[in-house]
């Protein structure tokens, strides 16, 4: 009985964690879409200065969500986000409208694969 009380302990502290972590990334990848698409917007328009604006947000929501992050996820995909974010600031730089664009959207699938390697799903489980 006294290792049945324990087990139970255990598996909802896990969960609890769990739900805890799912939600500060879901949370975290919403916020970087909705920064992202604002940035391929501003790309079609080629207004390059609050493209600048909007890259610098993205970069220090993603430098500040990161170091939580870095303890529980991959590093693998991590450091995948973080190259294409420097691919992303050079091609905005040089303001190439069609590689920004894409790098763009190369970003934002990144963040959604993680949101879906997080979530409590049977494809994750098995």
């Amino acid at each position: 009985m006294k290792s049945l009380f324990i087990s139970t302990i255990v598996v909802v502290i896990l969960i609890t964690f769990w739900v805890i972590i799912f939600s500060q990334v879901s949370e975290s990848v919403e916020i970087l879409s909705s920064l992202l698409e604002d940035m391929e917007d501003k790309i079609y328009n080629d207004n390059w200065k609050s493209v600048l604006d909007v890259y610098k947000l993205i970069n220090d929501k993603w430098t500040n969500t990161s170091k939580i992050l870095m303890l529980i996820l991959d590093h693998g995909e991590m450091e995948k986000i973080n190259l294409a974010l420097e691919k992303l600031e050079k091609y905005i730089s040089l303001k190439n409208k069609s590689l920004a664009i894409g790098e763009a959207a190369s970003l934002k699938y990144l963040l959604n694969h993680i949101k879906e390697k997080e979530s409590l799903s049977l494809k994750n489980i098995f």
